[in-house]
């Protein structure tokens, strides 16, 4: 049976504030003279307005005694009767028949009959096409009987439809794909289930989830062999034609969870589907991450060559000394000897010893071979030992151009000719070159005589050449592969034209955009004009703060943080004084109570769960995970507990995935949002942006050398919110420009309150996420390190001004930004319709393309925005305290999640959806204490105040809930679930948070 608390089946809350009940069960003035018209009796009337308003809040007829005394009363009493006035149904058919008015009343067809079930069925065979979580299939389905004005019938009516077209749609699907399986293909596939307790302990099956490690060269190699082999077993993708993406990703998901036991155990058209399904998403991951291994190698390439030209460098600073010295004696013979035939005799004996004239000239050649910065002729000794795998690897994957310039993949095709043809050193076929800068070129026609009978091309820097553009232009989404997600061309996955402009109106009006390309670029360049007159009027007046060089170079002071008063000083420690001892596994304790968050969590099929005390197998998961400790660490110190290591893996695998583990987290934000004392520190509309390191495992993609850090790991890149809960998180590789997951995180944080400000450091800002920041509606405010270096850009190359002149460096193309807004504007709504990840687009249109026209618009749109914000930056003193002390809060909230994580440094594990599973465990046990520690805080404050405190709204905002001193990390590890809610949880102000939090999530899930 489907979980009820997954579905948006209408439910009373468990709590109702008076709020509520004027919301959902007042009665209005016609319904009143309604009741008066069709009741008899005060009891009937009673009744019939009670079902009337209880049928409105959900769409069905609950039994009479599960309806909220509360609701009742409240009802009572918009009728204006007294307290003895009781609902009265001596007769069932007096119910029956006011049942039938209230749906008279609403317009509402009872749900009965064929024709009502034949309906129901239809929806939940459309839903069951498209989805497979049951609970999704229910959704669907309330959503169709209620639009077809049907009363809702009871959970288990649909549950058990859910369950049928479930099934036939599986079925069906199933046995579609299992006939389209060659027995060539049902072979191969049969033989990724056997095993040997001999020979083979493991099946090929576990093959087929490995994820790729680190990226060297041997593991290059073995990643090619794997999608090969991968190829190998499921030629074409005729066998899944015509199954949507959500589909084959929930099987893929299915089969990833199995065991192959497990898998045995499924009926044969879905074992084999399921492997089908995991074999495509396999195929796509190592295509992608393939692509990923392959920028890395060849940035790797060239990094070795340009340390190889910085040793010879180094090492010709003797030759070099040498040759000053010999030019500093041919020079003193010349200045000592007037007689130019004398002068020459002398300087010829003088050379003798280093060679004489030829033997200096080539320790010249060879110096101004290496001098400069050209280290392209160096390439080809790194290169070679990767040249067999990379032309392995270019032929396995099908790339292919986004643009109508092919040539580049013409030099791809030419060389792949040549391959094997080693005695072949130039190619003399002809090539456009127009995709190689001027010194490949030159390098490449290096020997060649240049009169038109030359040798060619040189066949190994060619080779370099196309291997070292691919890379880039797979980076710029300039080229894209086939089969591949995030090297997928991704102008395909954009929204056309046509449906940009049905949404651009609303669009527009929502973020505060013009709806056409002149009136946008004109309303730009005024606000820069503005901004820029507006520093240089104000300029005299900021000479505390910032003040220009005689180079016009700019110093700022830096911005001093709020002093603490000394009674925020006394409060924070009453604080701490009273603070009741928590344990981290009391605190998920007290949460569960209080919210129910578990219910986010169990199989993936949307089933309820078949573990036996399920919360309590979630919260001490979540606890292992969350602390680092691993499932064997945890069990053995939960050893009273009856937990094994197995169970916990189990429960992380089959239970809990990244999907259900943020829907908890933004749960807890939710509750927190609506709790009175973070709204003193903060409105959560401002964000703070930054990454911190984790120490990994380093057989991966996700992990590298960190040139901040000085060591190997990842980053865990986070926003949080001013009020400081952790909004967003994801583990992302060292040397990922972190400003790509800007976006991302607004738009993935889903919840009510909607963020709009931006604060990060140089890391987390760049031209083009300035540009698209913009265009969604988000104020981008960095803290830039080093910004003197940029270049801050003029509104018009004519105007000049008194003070701040010398701080520009160029002036804005207000033609590139109007010629290229619509698609400036199609990107941006692509993203906020979601048809498009944001860091996928940012990260292409973020690197350099030639061909690419939108890069250079989105540039010049960015230069113009970042220009504005540094100079509001540069005028105000406190916009810069703002920055700091908001980017001060996400360092403070790092520290207190690794606090937490304190199982060990490092990150134990190397599946990828595995990484990104233990950050959001982390963080839904800092959120839980933080939770915890805010309604501690309430409560105290409270108690303080009661004892006489004079405690004032400015000292509360310097607290923080990042309070530790309380917190039990280790010790006894017991998890008390069946024990007695503590106290606080009844109150009515807690009671009414967590039942708005789930009201609107009902809500939510009915739109």
């Amino acid at each position: 049976m489907a979980s009820l608390e997954r579905t948006a089946y209408p439910q009373f809350l468990s709590y109702y504030s008076p709020s509520d009940l004027r919301q959902f069960f007042t009665l209005q003035d016609e319904e009143i003279n309604w009741l008066k018209s069709a009741g008899r009796s005060a009891g009937t009337r009673l009744g019939l307005a009670v079902l009337l308003k209880v049928f409105q809040h959900l769409r069905y007829f609950p039994s009479l005694d599960k309806i909220p005394s509360e609701v009742i009363t409240h009802v009572r009493n918009g009728l204006g009767f007294g307290d003895a006035i009781r609902i009265e149904y001596p007769v069932e058919r007096t119910l029956f028949r006011h049942k039938a008015m209230v749906l008279g009343l609403l317009n509402v067809k009872p749900f009965h009959g064929h024709d009502a079930m034949r309906q129901a069925e239809r929806f939940a065979c459309d839903a069951a096409e498209l989805m497979d979580q049951r609970a999704d299939i229910i959704n669907g389905i309330i959503e169709g009987v209620l639009q077809a004005r049907y009363e809702l019938p009871a959970f288990s009516t649909l549950d058990d439809l859910a369950e049928k077209a479930h099934a036939a749609v599986q079925n069906r699907v199933f046995g579609k794909v299992f006939h389209r399986i060659t027995p060539q293909q049902l072979e191969a596939l049969q033989a990724l289930l056997v095993t040997d307790k001999l020979e083979r302990r493991q099946s090929e099956y576990n093959e087929l989830k490995k994820s790729a490690k680190r990226p060297t060269r041997k593991h290059l190699d073995m990643l090619v062999e794997h999608l090969e082999w991968l190829d190998s077993i499921t030629a074409g993708d005729d066998v899944l034609a015509g199954l949507p993406d959500t589909k084959i990703r929930h099987f893929a998901a299915q089969a990833m969870a199995y065991d192959v036991s497990e898998l045995r155990e499924c009926a044969e058209a879905k074992r084999y589907t399921l492997l089908v399904a995991l074999i495509r998403r396999m195929q796509i991951r190592a295509r992608d991450q393939l692509a990923e291994m392959f920028l890395r190698r060849v940035a790797t390439i060239h990094k070795r060559a340009k340390e190889e030209l910085d040793q010879i460098q180094f090492g010709q600073r003797g030759q070099i000394e040498r040759l000053i010295g010999t030019l500093d004696g041919v020079l003193a013979i010349l200045d000592g000897e007037l007689d130019n035939a004398a002068a020459g005799a002398q300087i010829r004996e003088y050379l003798a010893p280093a060679g004489g004239v030829h033997g200096v000239r080539e320790t010249c050649a060879q110096v101004q071979a290496t001098s400069g910065n050209n280290y392209l002729p160096l390439v080809w000794k790194h290169f070679k030992s990767h040249r067999s795998i990379l032309f392995r690897l270019v032929h396995l994957l099908d790339i292919r151009a986004t643009t109508q310039d092919r040539t580049l993949i013409d030099a791809l095709n030419l060389i792949k000719t040549y391959q094997d043809k080693h005695r072949i050193e130039w190619i003399t076929e002809s090539i456009d070159l127009s995709f190689a800068s001027d010194r490949w070129r030159k390098l490449l026609r290096e020997g060649d005589s240049g009169d038109g009978f030359g040798l060619g091309l040189s066949r190994r820097n060619l080779e370099i050449c196309v291997f070292s553009y691919l890379a880039e232009e797979l980076r710029s989404g300039d080229l894209s592969i086939v089969g591949s997600e995030e090297f997928a061309d991704y102008r395909d996955q954009l929204l056309s034209w046509e449906e940009c402009q049905e949404l651009l109106p609303a669009y527009c009006d929502k973020i505060g955009l013009p709806q056409d390309a002149a009136t946008f670029a004109a309303g730009l360049r005024d606000w820069l004009a503005d901004t820029a007159q507006h520093l240089d009027d104000k300029f005299p007046e900021c000479r505390g703060d910032v003040a220009l060089t005689a180079t016009g170079e700019p110093v700022l002071r830096k911005p001093i943080a709020r002093e603490i008063p000394p009674s925020a000083m006394s409060l924070q420690n009453a604080l701490t004084q009273r603070m009741p001892a928590r344990h981290i596994l009391d605190v998920l304790a007290n949460i569960e109570h209080w919210m129910g968050f578990t219910r986010h969590f169990g199989p993936l099929s949307g089933n309820m769960a078949k573990l036996k005390q399920p919360a309590e197998r979630y919260l001490l998961t979540i606890f292992a995970m969350g602390c680092n400790l691993g499932p064997t660490r945890a069990a053995r110190h939960l050893g009273n507990s009856g937990v094994t290591p197995h169970m916990l893996s189990f429960v992380n695998r089959r239970h809990l995935s990244l999907e259900s583990l943020e829907a908890a987290q933004r749960e807890l934000n939710e509750v927190y949002l609506r709790l009175d004392l973070p709204k003193i520190w903060g409105d959560g509309k401002t964000v703070a942006a930054d990454g911190t390191q984790y120490d990994f495992y380093d057989e991966n993609l996700l992990a590298g050398y960190h040139f901040r850090y000085r060591k190997m790991g990842a980053v865990a890149y986070r926003h949080v919110a001013n009020n400081y809960i952790a909004v967003f998180r994801h583990f992302i590789p060292p040397g990922v420009w972190e400003a790509i997951y800007v976006i991302e995180g607004l738009l993935k944080a889903g919840l009510s309150v909607e963020a709009d400000t931006v604060h990060a450091d140089t890391q987390g800002q760049s031209a083009t996420v300035f540009a698209f920041t913009h265009l969604l509606g988000i104020k981008l405010m960095p803290r830039i390190r080093n910004w003197k270096n940029l270049t801050l850009f003029r509104p018009d190359k004519t105007v000049k001004y008194k003070y701040i002149n010398r701080l520009f460096g160029d002036s804005v193309d207000w033609n590139l930004i109007e010629r290229h807004w619509q698609d400036l504007m199609q990107v941006a709504l692509s993203i906020y319709a979601g048809k498009i990840s944001s860091a996928t687009l940012l990260r292409k249109l973020g690197s350099y393309s030639r061909k690419n026209r939108l890069y250079f618009a989105a540039q010049e749109l960015g230069n113009v925005i970042r220009t504005g914000f540094l100079l509001e930056w540069i005028g105000s003193r406190e916009l810069r305290q703002e920055i700091t002390a908001n980017t001060n809060k996400i360092e403070s909230y790092n520290g207190f999640a690794k606090w937490l994580s304190f199982g060990g440094d490092v990150i134990a594990v190397n599946e990828p959806d595995e990484q990104q599973k233990r950050l959001r465990y982390n963080d839904l046990v800092a959120s839980a204490l933080i939770l915890q520690n805010t309604v501690d805080m309430m409560r105290t404050l409270g108690n303080l105040r009661h004892e006489g405190w004079q405690i004032t709204e400015n000292d509360v905002s310097f607290l923080s809930p990042y309070q530790v001193a309380h917190v039990k990390r280790f010790g006894e590890y017991s998890l008390k679930l069946k024990r007695k809610p503590e106290a606080w949880i009844a109150d009515d102000t807690f009671q009414q948070v967590a039942a708005s939090v789930q009201d609107m999530r009902r809500a939510t899930r009915r739109a």
